[in-house]
């Protein structure tokens, strides 16, 4: 996830306009998704959880994703 961030950060560099959902998903994916999957290990997954290591990195993208659609929602109201 690492380096996929920097990817994220080289591409905005020289791209600011994606035309379809798929390449604003995979921006957002390198952005905010990997900060989500580098949380995991960090913060950890409760002892007694019954939710499966897969499900709780599946979580984490998902809401790196949302963060970022959040984020770039916002910007284009102002």
């Amino acid at each position: 996830p690492f380096r996929d961030m920097i990817e994220g950060m080289r591409l905005d560099l020289w791209k600011s306009r994606y035309r379809t959902f798929d390449e604003l998903y995979l921006y957002c994916y390198y952005v905010a998704g990997t900060v989500g999957l580098m949380t995991v290990p960090v913060m950890g997954i409760a002892p007694d959880s019954k939710a499966s290591a897969e499900s709780v990195y599946n979580a984490a993208l998902a809401l790196g994703i949302a963060n970022q659609l959040t984020n770039i929602l916002r910007d284009v109201g102002e």
